[in-house]
């Protein structure tokens, strides 16, 4: 489960860069080796965090880690502990 939940977070990182035109939605779903129905759930994902990215104002490095962290937040309880946050 936890390698699920890390592939889809990285799902995420990386097709935020195919919603912005950096890379090909293929390139995305290679890099995030996710399964078709789980690679849509993350592509959406990362269209919400393109669209506010978009919409920002200011540090746009701080901003992209503000919305990421909202998307993947679900996934990363299970780290939680661990990592202390």
């Amino acid at each position: 489960m936890a390698k699920e939940k890390v592939k889809k977070m990285t799902g995420v990182f990386a097709s935020v860069f195919s919603h912005a035109g950096h890379i090909s939605k293929e390139d995305a779903k290679e890099i995030s080796g996710l399964d078709d129905s789980s690679f849509e759930e993350v592509y959406a994902k990362a269209s919400n965090v393109a669209e506010k990215l978009m919409k920002a104002e200011g540090d746009k490095a701080d901003k992209f880690l503000e919305h990421f962290a909202e998307e993947i937040d679900e996934w990363m309880k299970e780290f939680s502990a661990k990592f202390g946050f």
